[in-house]
């Protein structure tokens, strides 16, 4: 099966269950919700996937619609409420359905999970808004649709602690949780980002 099909099939599960799961903030953010003696065998055997929520300021890992981990989350610098990205250089972080495409260690964030934004659907927006002049002009172009969208940890945590949206358009974790993180999921794992 090609890789979009495969994505689209798993992004029509997550839809599906999250659902049934509601799209409310938790009351209670809790880093860890399996025992930690049983993620491996986890992590080894089932697929999982991501769920991004903006307003709620989480990051959500789940296995088979069961939500392992909740850790809070900061944004592009335009903020949570900062609109869907539709070019580089606006500071806000994407929304739709994305797949984890690579990964690496940095020396700033630890754990880089990289997306691939951008995806048909923000090509398609980027196209619309290029044709309506509704993009900045660098030089004599357009600015570009931008790119190396991520899920990292952070070199600030005391504004990931305050809720400060400090990024250029990724996700920013907790560095312990950004490291808990790559322990549940990996290539291929397809990532939601909800407004």
């Amino acid at each position: 099966m090609a890789r979009w099909m495969r994505v689209a099939a798993a992004g029509m599960t997550m839809l599906a269950l999250v659902g049934t799961l509601g799209v409310g903030c938790a009351k209670k953010r809790t880093t860890r919700l399996v025992a930690d003696e049983d993620r491996i065998e986890w992590a080894k055997n089932e697929p999982s996937f991501v769920v991004i929520r903006k307003s709620c300021r989480t990051l959500d890992v789940y296995r088979y619609g069961q939500r392992l981990r909740s850790y809070p989350a900061v944004f592009g610098q335009a903020g949570a409420k900062g609109g869907r990205k539709l070019f580089e250089g606006d500071m806000r972080t994407p929304t739709g359905l994305y797949s984890i495409i690579g990964g690496r260690w940095h020396d700033r964030w630890e754990h880089f999970f990289l997306l691939d934004y951008p995806n048909a659907a923000d090509a398609q927006r980027y196209r619309v808004a290029m044709t309506q002049g509704q993009l900045p002009i660098r030089g004599s172009q357009p600015v570009g649709i931008g790119s190396a969208i991520g899920i990292h940890g952070t070199d600030k945590p005391w504004l990931n602690r305050q809720n400060v949206d400090w990024t250029w358009g990724c996700i920013s974790i907790a560095s312990d949780n950004v490291r808990d993180m790559a322990t549940l999921v990996g290539f291929g794992t397809p990532v939601l980002i909800l407004e």
